[in-house]
């Protein structure tokens, strides 16, 4: 990675447009582990975002270096943000926000996350996070990192090994706990204190996380019907049915996931 990002900074330089040319760096989903790629964990969503102004235009005010910018982020807003850059105006009706320049957008006070079908393996989570707290919903039934996906088990050879561990009882703590969730249900996180979001807040009887939880699930209840979010219709059958035979093939028939299709019909 640093040999590629560094092949086009010196294209920029060596063009001289190293003085003219705003860098924005980002990465794609979260971090490449278990429970990074596919989940609307913070390890699945969070990514890295850097900028670097260019010397000769006046850098916006929000712009400081070196520091580490705080705010409420989507990577939705790298598109109306870059269209101010370039001096071009936002469509109407655009989610994206500008978080630069004299007329940036308020701050976001929530950023949202969805998750879908991968492959074969039905899910449908979405999730909402404000600067402390993270809440995940997720609407399908039966397992949910505990399900079963040929590309996972083959590229994670951890979670074979969890699954098995799992099923002799050998496993414990952490890891044990995120294997025995099953949907259809909601998790909170204080990423505060809990940065790598083990402790599920979604009974705590503390005051600010029960106020925490009530103001997330209706800003998700809010954006899934201003967005008229489609992950509440599912694919049709046809669609999915390939995955299906394929899923069938490299696992056999496990009941649980029999379950959740005769589910998903039904809807």
């Amino acid at each position: 990675m640093d040999r590629r990002v560094g092949w086009v900074l010196e294209r920029l330089k060596a063009e001289g447009l190293e003085d003219d040319t705003v860098v924005l760096f980002f990465a794609d989903n979260g971090r490449l582990e278990p429970r990074g790629i596919h989940w609307c964990y913070d390890s699945g969503l969070r990514v890295p975002m850097i900028l670097r102004w260019p010397k000769n235009f006046p850098a916006p005010s929000q712009f400081r270096p070196g520091d580490v910018d705080d705010r409420v982020i989507s990577l939705l807003d790298i598109t109306a943000t870059t269209l101010w850059i370039a001096g071009l105006p936002r469509p109407p009706l655009m989610q994206s926000r500008v978080f630069l320049g004299p007329r940036g957008d308020p701050p976001r006070t929530y950023a949202f996350a969805a998750r879908d079908r991968i492959d074969e393996t039905v899910q449908r989570i979405r999730s909402v996070h404000d600067q402390r707290y993270h809440y995940i919903r997720t609407d399908t039934v039966g397992p949910t990192f505990a399900s079963l996906n040929r590309y996972k088990e083959k590229c994670f050879p951890i979670i074979p090994l969890m699954r098995q561990l799992f099923a002799k009882g050998e496993l414990g703590g952490p890891p044990a706990a995120l294997m025995a969730i099953r949907g259809p249900c909601e998790e909170l996180y204080d990423t505060e204190a809990d940065s790598h979001e083990i402790r599920n807040l979604v009974n705590s009887q503390q005051q600010e996380d029960r106020e925490a939880l009530v103001r997330l699930r209706a800003a998700l209840d809010t954006w899934i019907a201003e967005t008229g979010d489609r992950g509440q219709r599912f694919e049709p059958p046809d669609v999915v049915a390939p995955f299906e035979k394929e899923m069938h093939d490299w696992f056999g028939t496990p009941q649980w996931y029999s379950e959740q299709t005769r589910r998903l019909r039904e809807k």
